[in-house]
This record gives structure tokens, sequence and C-alpha cells, in this order.
């Protein structure tokens, strides 16, 4: 008699134990479902309000960038002599590199200078690989 009141009180509960993660399977399907169908619901609008200074800020970073005075930039010279040996340099410096460059006079020489860099850590960068096909290049300071 025991035996089987422990077989059923098992049956009993087996039985619920199965009803439930049924039940829960189907609350969980439902609730995906909800949220599904309600969730899609995100449009709108965004306004951002922002004082008019920073637009003059704005206004103003892009005329200093804009702003291309090579006496303020640093330069690399990377030639020094006549002006048969200045235009081979500077068509072989265009070939080799993707950096902007002109010649100078300055009496008695022509010089070919490259690149218009902002500061100097960003000179000294380029200069680290134009040095390796122009030993004799260095840095001018505005």
């Amino acid at each position: 008699m025991r035996f089987q009141t422990n077989k059923l009180l098992l049956h009993k509960t087996v039985f619920i134990m199965r009803f439930l993660s049924r039940q829960n399977i189907f609350s969980c399907l439902s609730l995906l479902l909800i949220s599904l169908t309600t969730s899609y619901a995100q449009e709108g609008k965004i306004n951002i309000k922002q004082d008019a200074k920073v637009e003059k800020l704005l206004t103003a970073r892009m005329e200093l960038n804009q702003d291309d005075s090579a006496d303020e930039r640093y330069r690399i010279q990377i030639y020094n002599g006549n002006l048969e040996g200045a235009t081979k340099e500077q068509s072989n410096f265009k070939k080799s590199f993707d950096i902007d460059c002109d010649i100078a006079f300055k009496t008695p020489t022509y010089r070919v200078y490259a690149g218009k860099f902002r500061t100097r850590l960003e000179a000294d960068r380029h200069l680290i690989k134009i040095k390796r096909e122009y030993p004799s290049a260095f840095i001018i300071t505005p």
C-alpha cells in the first residue's frame, strides 16, 4: 500500500512538473510575441538644443583648418641645389610619397619643401619615413 501511494505521488509530481514546464514555455512564448509586437514602435524625432556659441566655435575651427599659410606650418626640406636637380627631386618625391611638395628659390639655390604640417610631431612622423630615401632631409620650423 505504501508503495502504491509513493508511486501515485510520483506520477502526480511528474504530471504537475510537465504541466508547469508546458505552461512556462507557453507563457514565455506569449510574452515574447507581445513584446515583439510592441517593440517596433520606437520611432521618433530627436531635438538637440545647443548653445549658439557652439556653432560659432565650429565655424571658427573650419576657418582655421582651411587656412593653408605656409609661414605657420612645419615643412621638410628634401633638396637644396640648382633648378634641374630640384625639379628632378620633386618629381621623384611625388612618385614615392603621397605628400605635396613645391620648389622655392632662396638666393642662390632652389629648395624642395615637402608637406605643410601643423605640429612638430606630425612633421617628425613624416620625416622618419622620408629619411629612408632622403637621408639629408630635415624639418624647417615656422
